[in-house]
């Protein structure tokens, strides 16, 4: 798994097209989630992707079960927000700024378990405070469906839901991919709207598995 700004120049996704971004640089940076250097077919593959030289490409190798991955994935807290309201159909344009904060997983014995224990970080501990254009009656609604309690699966340690989905991300519900709990402010009016809530007791479930 990649991430990092070097996937702006690469454009794998049909988001860039959604969002009409487009970026270009000479150098590309990129973080893989593993424990081992990408061979050099990945790199040419990426180099093409991104339209930069190999020699211009730094990949940053961490592993899940690192602090260093325990780190990058609590740092998402935010674009995790922004996600989610992108799945919710609002352009993330409209949000003007935002905050937020997050515990950092233990490290795990394994990257299997370290991907349970820090995307729970998020949706069980995760805080978001964003201020968003719209009028209050939007900014409510949006603040009663953003969190990762919206979901059904909601209450489930993240590590039983990819076990159970046969580690398929896309077999679980999308609307789980969010912060635990958020703020939303409008920038209309200057209310702000709460939802969701931390929850503690899955946490502490996830790190004791």
């Amino acid at each position: 798994m990649a991430s990092g700004p070097g996937r702006a120049l690469a454009r794998a996704e049909d988001l860039f097209e959604e969002l009409a971004w487009r970026e270009q640089a000479r150098q590309a940076v990129l973080c893989l989630e593993t424990r081992q250097e990408p061979p050099a077919e990945i790199v040419e593959k990426v180099s093409e992707r991104c339209g930069a030289q190999a020699s211009a490409l730094t990949f940053l190798i961490a592993p899940t079960a690192s602090i260093c991955g325990s780190v990058q994935i609590s740092a998402r807290v935010v674009e995790t927000a922004l996600h989610k309201l992108h799945e919710l159909g609002v352009d993330p344009a409209r949000v003007r700024h935002g905050w937020g904060c997050c515990p950092i997983a233990p490290v795990a014995k394994s990257d299997p378990a370290a991907i349970g224990r820090t995307n729970d970080a998020v949706l069980y501990g995760g805080t978001v405070h964003l201020w968003i254009e719209g009028p209050d009656d939007e900014v409510a609604d949006l603040a009663a469906r953003l969190p990762s309690a919206a979901s059904e699966a909601f209450g489930t340690p993240f590590g039983e839901l990819l076990e159970a989905a046969d580690w398929n991300f896309y077999d679980i519900d999308p609307m789980l991919f969010s912060p635990a709990e958020v703020t939303l402010t409008s920038t209309e009016s200057g209310r702000a709207h709460h939802g969701g809530g931390l929850a503690p007791e899955v946490l502490e479930r996830s790190v004791n598995q």
